[in-house]
């Protein structure tokens, strides 16, 4: 584990992040309407990957229609499962799960949201920066499976 990393993140398990893959548009309007990506107006399927603080890929979700939420995928993924209390899995906004971690006695890190206020003070700023900062690592991991096209096509529908 980085020492950076090391001296303020040590119970971090898992550092987690949604990716998705483009898949062929399917024949069927209503399989279309599942695997379709509003924002991105695209047809995909969605996974979760997560890795160690040192980098290395730890975990990978199955796939899951594009539409589906951060949240969602998580939950289905049953990674919560592999954790022991006391463990902390860092994530991005969109995994607003903290009740269930409460559950088994973890604890999720992200970033905080600007709720009633007009901005950070500092100390809120200096933390998000930082968990923004160890997060990195999860996307360039994402990125090396992107950059070296394990996928150089959209995904058959069929698989």
């Amino acid at each position: 584990m980085p020492r950076q990393f090391y001296s303020e993140n040590r119970d971090c398990r898992a550092i987690v992040d949604c990716t998705e893959f483009p898949i062929q548009k399917p024949n069927s309007p209503a399989r279309t309407a599942n695997d379709l990506q509003f924002l991105k107006n695209t047809n995909s399927l969605k996974g979760m990957i997560g890795i160690m603080p040192s980098g290395t890929i730890s975990f990978i979700s199955p796939l899951y229609c594009g539409s589906i939420s951060d949240k969602e995928l998580f939950i289905k993924s049953q990674l919560m499962d592999l954790l022991e209390p006391n463990d902390v899995v860092m994530a991005d906004k969109g995994f607003q799960i903290e009740q269930e971690f409460q559950k088994i006695s973890c604890k999720l890190k992200y970033p905080k949201f600007l709720m009633d206020c007009i901005q950070f003070d500092a100390s809120d700023r200096i933390e998000n920066c930082k968990i923004s900062n160890v997060r990195v690592t999860v996307e360039r991991a994402i990125s090396q499976i992107k950059i070296y096209k394990y996928f150089e096509r959209p995904i058959p529908y069929t698989i």
